[in-house]
This record gives C-alpha cells, sequence and structure tokens, in this order.
C-alpha cells in the first residue's frame, strides 16, 4: 500500500524552528503505519538539509522534493496552531512533478495555493484515493493570513475526498458548520469538517456522521487536521465501514496530538483511543 504526499514542505517558526506542512505530517503518518510514503514538493535552497535527511531516516522517499527557488514557504506559527503570517512562499507544484508516479492513495495538502485543479485531476488518473485539504486553497495572503472562499469553485465536483475545519468551512460557504457540511457535500463524494477538540463531522451519499473525539492532555495540536486527513484516506483504502473510519480518523488526529512536531504515531495508541471515540448518525 503507497501514499503519496503534495504539497510545500515548510519550515514552521514557533518556539523553535522546524519541518513542517501536510505533507511533512501525512508522510510521517502514513510511514509509522507501515506504508510506503513519498512527497511530492518544492522547496527553496534555505531547505537545511538535516530536515529532509530526518524525513529520508525516518522512511519517506523525499527523491521528488525539488529545490527550485531561493526561500521555502515559511510560517509564523502560534500555540493555537493557526498560521500568523506567510513570510515567503515556493514556486508552485506542477503536474509535470507527478511524472511517473505510482500511489494508491494521493494527498493533495496544499498550504499556500500551490496546487491548481490541473494537478488535481492528473492525481485521479493515476490514484485510486484522492484527497485534498482545502486549507491551503481558502487562505488569502494580505496582511497575515485571512479565510475565504479563494480557488474553491476551480476543484469543485472534483472526485476528491475534501477535508477543511470548521473555521473554513464557515469562511468558505458563509453558513454554519452543519449548512457548509451540505453545500459541499453537493460538490464532492464525501467531506469531513474537524471541529478542533469537539471531533468531526463527515458527510457520505448514506448520510451525515458525528465522531466525538476523547479527552486528552494535548501537547501539540499542530498537524492534527493534516494526520486526520492522511487517516482518512488510508481508513477508505483499508475498506473500513463507515463508523469505524470515522473513529479511526478522529483517533489518529487525537494521538498526533500528543506528541511534539511531525513523527511516527504507534497504532497500538490509536486504537486504544478509538475506544473513547463516541460516533453517532445525524442524518441518514
Amino acid at each position: 500500500m503507497s501514499y503519496a504526499a503534495v504539497g510545500h514542505i515548510t519550515i514552521d517558526e514557533m518556539n523553535e524552528v522546524r519541518i513542517g506542512g501536510s505533507v511533512v505530517y501525512g508522510s510521517l503518518f502514513a510511514t509509522g503505519l507501515g506504508m510506503r510514503a513519498s512527497i511530492v514538493s518544492r522547496v527553496g535552497r534555505d531547505m537545511p538539509e538535516e530536515f529532509l535527511a530526518k524525513l529520508e531516516e525516518e522512511g519517506v522517499d523525499t527523491s521528488r522534493v525539488k529545490r527550485s527557488c531561493e526561500r521555502t514557504t515559511r510560517f509564523s506559527i502560534s500555540k493555537s496552531s493557526y498560521p500568523l503570517s506567510l513570510s515567503s512562499r515556493c514556486d508552485n507544484i506542477s503536474v509535470d512533478d507527478l511524472s511517473s508516479l505510482n500511489a494508491d492513495i494521493i494527498h493533495l495538502g496544499p498550504v499556500a495555493n500551490e496546487i491548481n485543479r490541473e494537478v488535481a485531476l492528473e492525481s485521479i488518473k493515476i490514484s485510486r484515493i484522492v484527497l485534498l485539504d482545502l486549507q491551503g486553497i481558502l487562505r488569502v495572503f494580505d496582511n497575515g493570513i485571512k479565510l475565504s472562499r479563494g480557488y474553491l469553485d476551480e476543484f469543485l465536483d472534483l472526485e476528491v475526498v475534501v477535508h477543511l475545519n470548521d473555521l473554513e468551512a464557515i469562511a468558505a460557504t458563509g453558513k454554519d458548520v452543519r449548512g457548509a457540511l451540505k453545500e459541499l457535500s453537493r460538490h464532492f463524494p464525501i467531506v469531513a469538517i474537524t471541529l478542533g477538540r469537539q471531533g468531526a463531522l463527515f458527510s457520505f451519499p448514506e448520510g451525515i456522521l458525528y465522531a466525538e473525539a476523547p479527552e486528552v492532555d494535548a501537547k501539540d495540536e499542530v498537524g492534527a487536521g493534516d494526520v486526520f486527513s492522511a487517516a482518512l484516506g488510508i481508513a477508505l483504502f483499508r475498506g473500513l465501514e463507515l463508523e469505524d473510519l470515522a473513529k479511526f480518523s478522529v483517533a489518529s488526529a487525537t494521538a498526533s496530538t500528543l506528541h511534539e512536531g511531525p513523527c511516527k504515531i504507534d497504532e497500538n495508541l490509536i486504537a486504544e483511543l478509538e475506544g473513547s471515540v463516541n460516533v453517532s448518525w445525524v442524518e441518514g
């Protein structure tokens, strides 16, 4: 089983400077579950070599990471996990970057509008399951980082599974979370909206499912949504029943908050947390 994450690797400035981005959190998560994982990305000449070397040591294939610009996409991030500002941005991912890529799951994890519809369409052609994180599509960079509908219309009605958080859903649709879920479900086969420590809502053709997250003493919530997306794709590929899929995705995201920074997550910890995830059908 193979997983490929597509999007910008980032340099995140917090209390310390560390590697970040959906592609990093997702690929490390997949590798931790024993999957063959790779990253398709573009970074700058300022990306520390030891950051990429560490990913390789953890079993992530970085052969498709190109140094194609002066400065890597770099964010300032607050303790609340939300980026405060964009200091620099690398160039866009192209369809050519996907040439000869072979992956069962492709996780499109843009963080700064670096993925377009053509890349998404190519991903659909070459993979069995494609997930699209909408965070990097809905962000507007103007005196900080704001949320709006952004480039969402460019991606509507693609056969992809989409994930976004509650604030992004409200900004994208102008509706409350439940209304946003219903609107987006008219354009995508599966939609998941994460609700922070409250869990997540899922829209499937069968109905709407709510998964309540277990209470934990979180250490670091950065990247939890990225892990959630990766887990959702893996659960779909494994063919899990919908309630089990919801438990696995929410438990995986919760488990990620118990660690500092991007890392592998023990599947035994995920299984333990799954037992505390309460699921219920809201509609269906």
